[in-house]
C-alpha cells in the first residue's frame, strides 16, 4: 500500500516537528547548567535533530506545490497567510519556517562572525518558531482530532515546557550560586 502525496505532507510534518522538539529539547537541556555531563552528545543530537526537522520541512513543503487535493502555489508557500487553504494557520508555517531558517543560517555559517550576545538572541528564535509549527500543525491538520495526535501535541508541549522550565529554575540557582559566592569573597576580602 502506497502513502498519497497528502499523507506524505501529512508525515514529513509530523516528522519535521518531531525532530525540531528534539532539537529544541537537547539545545535547552546543553546549556542547561544542572546538567555537566554529555553536553558533547546533547550537541550532536540538538543539531542533528534541528537538520533532520529542517530536511523534512523542506521535502513537506515541496510535496504541498505537487498535492492533488490542496496543491499550493510556490507563492502560498513563500509569502505567509497568502495560501487559500487554512491562511492564518498555512502563514504559521511559513513564518515558523523562515524563523528556523534564520537560526540555522546563523548558528552554521554566520557564528564565527557574529557577536555571542547577538547570536543568542537570534538562536532563541527557536521558541517561537516552535510554537508556530505547533500551532500550524494542530490546527491545519487534517487528523488533530484524532486521539493519538492530540496525545502526540500533548506529550510535546509538556515535554519541552518541563525542559524549559529546568534550564530556568538552573539558570536562576546558579546566579544565586555565584552571587553568595562573589559576597562570601568580598566579606572575606574585608575581613582581613
Amino acid at each position: 500500500m502506497f502513502l498519497s502525496t497528502w499523507e506524505w505532507i501529512r508525515l514529513l510534518g509530523f516528522l519535521a516537528y518531531f525532530y525540531f522538539t528534539v532539537s529544541l529539547i537537547f539545545g535547552l537541556l546543553r546549556k542547561t547548567p544542572a546538567i555537566q555531563s554529555n553536553k558533547n552528545l546533547y550537541f550532536q543530537l540538538h543539531q542533528n535533530a534541528g537538520w533532520m526537522g529542517f530536511i523534512a520541512v523542506i521535502a513537506h513543503m515541496l510535496l504541498l506545490i505537487i498535492d492533488q487535493y490542496e496543491p499550493y502555489q510556490i507563492a502560498e508557500i513563500l509569502i505567509p497567510f497568502l495560501s487559500d487553504y487554512h491562511a492564518v494557520f498555512s502563514g504559521f508555517g511559513t513564518i515558523a519556517f523562515y524563523l528556523f531558517l534564520i537560526v540555522f543560517v546563523t548558528s552554521d555559517l554566520l557564528i564565527r562572525k557574529m557577536d555571542f550576545s547577538i547570536w543568542k538572541k537570534v538562536h532563541m528564535l527557536v521558541l517561537p518558531a516552535w510554537i508556530l509549527s505547533l500551532m500550524h500543525g494542530l490546527f491545519i491538520g487534517t487528523d488533530s482530532k484524532n486521539t493519538l495526535v492530540l496525545l502526540f501535541y500533548g506529550a510535546t508541549v509538556t515535554i519541552v515546557a518541563i525542559t524549559l522550565l529546568i534550564r530556568v529554575i538552573s539558570e536562576e540557582y546558579k546566579k544565586k550560586e555565584k552571587l553568595q559566592q562573589k559576597n562570601e569573597m568580598e566579606t572575606k576580602a574585608l575581613t582581613e
